[in-house]
């Protein structure tokens, strides 16, 4: 099979975001504005089996772009035809994008 990503975990955070505000004026007539704004993230761990593991917010599987099988027997039609099926049901790749060869 071919991939054309590799799988990832995301975790979870925490995350918490500050936003301050200030003007000021001056003596002889002059404003400033200043924004802050200052963000802290940290990952969530859990406790399994008496180790923190990072909680998984998602985990996003790689995408299938191609397979090639060799298997015996593929040299009939109907078999050709019934591997290409499953393939194509268990990984969602379109047909022309399977290649399915006899084995000798």
């Amino acid at each position: 099979m071919t991939y054309s990503q590799t799988s990832e975990v995301i975790a979870m955070y925490n995350e918490n975001t500050e936003v301050s505000h200030t003007s000021e004026e001056d003596s002889q007539g002059g404003n400033r504005e200043i924004e802050e704004e200052s963000t802290k993230k940290e990952v969530i761990f859990t406790d399994e089996n008496g180790s923190n593991v990072p909680a998984t917010q998602t985990v996003v599987n790689p995408k299938v772009e191609g397979v090639i099988v060799i298997a015996e027997g593929a040299g009939d039609v109907n078999i050709k035809t019934n591997i290409i099926s499953a393939i194509e049901a268990v990984t969602g790749v379109q047909a022309h994008k399977i290649q399915v060869f006899s084995m000798n």
